[in-house]
C-alpha cells in the first residue's frame, strides 16, 4: 500500500514497522506491563495528529485527570493545552460505566464529535479497566464489539491501550477482536541488562516488518528501532581500489580495497586491529574525503591519543568535519547503533559531504547485546548492503582467538559470507620469538597474496606489511639460502685472478 494511504503515527521507527503507518480507521491495541510506554505512544499519536497532520483527536482515560495527563507529556515539549483550547484535542477524565452509558447514547458529547467528524483519532487508556463492567466473558466480549464497531462506523483511527500478564501462546479476545495490535516489553538481554522492544502481532489489511525492534523512550517520547534486515539487494562493486594507508597491505590485496566493499579484520587482542583501521580511516580523512569512525570501546580523545603514538594528527580533521567519531558507551544497542549510521550516512549526503570511508571497531562488542545471538550475520549483512548503497569503503573489527595455524579459521561462515575481503591478525611463534603475522583470508575479485606475512607495529609510524613466511621451517630456509647465495658470492670474488 502506498504511503499516502496510511496514518502517521509520530513515533520515529514505527511507522518503517508498519510499512508507511496504520491503515485509516484501524483499531489498534497496545499492550504492555505497567510502565511499558503504552500511554505515551498514545499520547504521542494523537499530539502528532493534532499538531502535524491537522486531524483532531479524543483522549479517554479511566486512570488519569487531564490536568496530570497535560503535566506528564511536558516532559517529552508536547504542549497540549493550547490544542485543548482550539479544541483540536478534547480530554475526557471518566469512568469505564459512565464512558459505555455514553457509547450507547446517540445524544451524548463524545458520539456529537464522532457523528460531526470532530474526531479523527482516539485513544482510550485503557481497556483493562473494562473487566469492572462485568465478570462474564461473554458479555465482556460483547461490550468490546460494541465500542469497536462504533469508532469503525466513524472511520476514527484509534489505540485502545491494555495492561497485560504475559503468557506464552495466549490470545486474548481483544486481540482477535482489532485490526492491529501491537506489543511493548522491557526485557532482559543477558544477566546484568535490560531493554525495551515493540512488535507487531498483527496488522489487518496491510503489510508491516515481523520481529521484536528496538524501542527507547527519549525526552522527545517513544523512539522505535526496527531490526536491520539484508535485503537481498544487489552489490555492483567499481574496479577501483581504495588504498589502505598500510604500507604493504595493498600489494598483499592486488592493489587495496575495492571502492564500496566491505572488510572484516578479525584477530586476538593486541594484534593491531584498531590500528589497522585508524591507519584506514586517516589515509581518507588526511587528503580531503569524509571518514566515519564508530568507537565502542574507546572515546574520541583516547583515539586521536593513540593515533599520535604512531605518527597520525587526526585533530585538525575532526576539527574541520573531515572525520566524524562516534562513540557509543555503556549499553550498546545494535538496532539504534544502525540506525544512527544510516543517518549519518544520509545527512551527509544531502549536503553534498558523502562519508567515503567508515570503520566499526568492534563487532564483538555488540554480539552479546543481541537478543538471539544468530541474529549477527544478518545484522552485518545488512550493514553490508547500506554501506554500499552509500558508496562507503567499510572495515569492521572483530576479536577472534586462533589456533596457530593459518589452516583453521576461528570465524562463523554465516557471519562472513557476504564480506568481500577477511584479514586475519594472529600471533605466531617465530625461533623463540612471538610475532604478529597477518594473511589475506578472503578478497572477492581480485588475486591476492596467499602466504602469511609478518606485521610490525612501530612508534611513530604504525603498521607495516614486511616479508612473507611459511612459518618457522621456511623461514630458517630462507636464512640458510641468504648465507649459501653470500659463500657463493665470496668464493666467486676469491677465485678472480
Amino acid at each position: 500500500m502506498a504511503t499516502a494511504q496510511r496514518v502517521t503515527t509520530g513515533v520515529p521507527g514505527l511507522d518503517i514497522v508498519l510499512d508507511g503507518g496504520l491503515v485509516p480507521g484501524a483499531t489498534v491495541l497496545v499492550q504492555g506491563l505497567p510502565g511499558a510506554g503504552k500511554t505515551t505512544l498514545g499520547l504521542q499519536f494523537i499530539y502528532h495528529g493534532a499538531v502535524q497532520c491537522r486531524e483532531p483527536g479524543l483522549v479517554v482515560s479511566f486512570e488519569e485527570f487531564p490536568a496530570q495527563m497535560l503535566r506528564d507529556v511536558r516532559n517529552f515539549g508536547w504542549d497540549f493545552e493550547p490544542l485543548v483550547r482550539s479544541g483540536a484535542v478534547t480530554l475526557i477524565a471518566t469512568s469505564p460505566q459512565a464512558f459505555y452509558q455514553q457509547m450507547r447514547d446517540p445524544n451524548s458529547d463524545i458520539n456529537r464529535l464522532l457523528n460531526e467528524g470532530k474526531v479523527r483519532r482516539v485513544l482510550i487508556d485503557s481497556l483493562s479497566h473494562f473487566q469492572r463492567l462485568t465478570n462474564d466473558p461473554v458479555e465482556l466480549r460483547e461490550i468490546l464489539n460494541s465500542l469497536l464497531n462504533r469508532l469503525r462506523q466513524t472511520e476514527v483511527t484509534a489505540i485502545l491501550t491494555q495492561e497485560v500478564r504475559w503468557s506464552e501462546g495466549e490470545v486474548s479476545l481483544e486481540q482477535y477482536a482489532v485490526d492491529t495490535v501491537i506489543q511493548l516489553f522491557f526485557e532482559p538481554i543477558n544477566r546484568v541488562q535490560r531493554r525495551r522492544f515493540l512488535e507487531v502481532l498483527k496488522a489487518r489489511g496491510q503489510s508491516f516488518q515481523t520481529g521484536r525492534h528496538g524501542l527507547e523512550i527519549t525526552d522527545r517520547g517513544l523512539r522505535v528501532y526496527p531490526v536491520p534486515m539484508p535485503r537481498g539487494h544487489e552489490r555492483p562493486l567499481t574496479m577501483h581500489r581504495v588504498p589502505t594507508g598500510v604500507p604493504g597491505l595493498d600489494r598483499m590485496l592486488g592493489g587495496g580495497f575495492f571502492e564500496g566493499s566491505v572488510a572484516l579484520v578479525a584477530g586476538e587482542t593486541g594484534t593491531g586491529k584498531s590500528t589497522l583501521v585508524r591507519q584506514f580511516i586517516a589515509h581518507a580523512v588526511l587528503n580531503g574525503e569524509k571518514g566515519l569512525y564508530v568507537s565502542l570501546r574507546e572515546d574520541s580523545q583516547r583515539i586521536l591519543q593513540s593515533a599520535r603514538t604512531i605518527g597520525i594528527d587526526l585533530e585538525p580533521a575532526l576539527q574541520h568535519g573531515h572525520l566524524t567519531i562516534h562513540y557509543v558507551s555503556g549499553d550498546v544497542d545494535p538496532y539504534r547503533l544502525f540506525w544512527d549510521v544510516k543517518a549519518l550516512l544520509e545527512e551527509h549526503a544531502a549536503v553534498g559531504q558523502p562519508i567515503r570511508r567508515a570503520a566499526i571497531d568492534s563487532l564483538s562488542d555488540l554480539a552479546a547485546n543481541f537478543p538471539d545471538p544468530n541474529y549477527l550475520p544478518h545484522y552485518l549483512q545488512a550493514f553490508v548492503e547500506l554501506f554500499t548503497a552509500h558508496g562507503v569503503t567499510a572495515v569492521f573489527t572483530l576479536s577472534v582467538t586462533t589456533a596457530n595455524s593459518a589452516e583453521h579459521s576461528p570465524l562463523d561462515p554465516d557471519l562472513v559470507r557476504g564480506l568481500d575481503c577477511i584479514l586475519m591478525l594472529r600471533y605466531s611463534l617465530v625461533h623463540d620469538h612471538v610475532r604478529k603475522v597477518m594473511t589475506v583470508v578472503k578478497m572477492r575479485g581480485s588475486e591476492h597474496d596467499t602466504g602469511v606475512r609478518t606485521v610490525r607495529i612501530n612508534p611513530g609510524e604504525g603498521m607495516l606489511v614486511e616479508t612473507g613466511f611459511e612459518g618457522m621451517p621456511s623461514f630458517l630456509r630462507k636464512l640458510q639460502q641468504l648465507a649459501q647465495e653470500q659463500q657463493s658470492g665470496e668464493m666467486a670474488i676469491s677465485e678472480k685472478p
